[in-house]
């Protein structure tokens, strides 16, 4: 008896079998690689803008050492510029300093010259001197005279002369028709008074000035 098998045609063979269980596996899809070659150039252009980034910093930080070292370098030149003109301002403080003691050795010199002089020409007729002593820039008369005004008039002569800025009368006595005199003078050289007068002027002038503090009102 033969037997027919009807159904064999509908399984599946072994080739149509591995043509669709497959060995090669199922197919990638498109969006996947995509999204693969999105993320490697993100990364690409996170390298280079890190890289770009760094560079810039780098050259910025150069720039800034540079000017560092340049900023540097010209206090170190104006330190020394300061230096020669603080030696040269105290070469000059001691040279002025020692033309100042010249000149007031010179007047110092001449002093009691002019001094003697000026005395000599401030004497008025029938005004006599006895004494004269000098201590330092202070000078004493002692004298005698026909009267008070012609002691008056030896006052206003030596005041006059611009060697004797202030002259005051001690004492005066009277006898026989005779005036005994004591007269207190300051010498001083006027050329050395000038400067003085000048340098304090200047001092004053360079000296800050003081601003009032405004007073505060008491409270009620």
């Amino acid at each position: 008896m033969i037997r027919v098998n009807l159904l064999a045609a509908d399984r599946p063979t072994k080739k149509k079998k591995a043509a669709a269980g497959g060995g090669g596996g199922a197919p990638a899809a498109p969006g996947s690689v995509q999204a693969y070659l999105l993320l490697g150039l993100f990364t690409l252009g996170t390298i280079v803008l890190c890289a770009a980034v760094w560079w810039w910093q780098s050259n910025k930080i150069k720039k800034l050492d540079a000017d560092i070292a340049q900023a540097e370098q010209r206090q170190r030149e104006l330190q020394a510029i300061k230096a020669q003109v603080d030696a040269l301002e105290r070469k000059r403080e001691t040279f002025q300093r020692k033309v100042d003691l010249i000149e007031r050795l010179k007047a110092e010199q001449s002093g009691p010259v002019h001094m003697l002089d000026e005395v000599s020409k401030s004497l008025p007729d029938f005004v006599w001197l006895s004494g004269l002593e000098q201590t330092n820039d202070r000078i004493r008369f002692n004298g005698q005279s026909s009267g008070l005004t012609s002691v008056a008039d030896f006052i206003s002569a030596l005041q006059r002369t611009g060697w004797f800025p202030q002259v005051d009368l001690v004492s005066s006595t009277e006898a026989n028709n005779i005036i005994t005199y004591a007269l207190a003078a300051q010498f001083k050289n006027p050329e050395v008074a000038a400067k003085e007068a000048a340098a304090a002027a200047a001092a004053a002038a360079r000296a800050p000035v003081a601003t009032p503090t405004p007073a505060k009102g008491k409270k009620k």
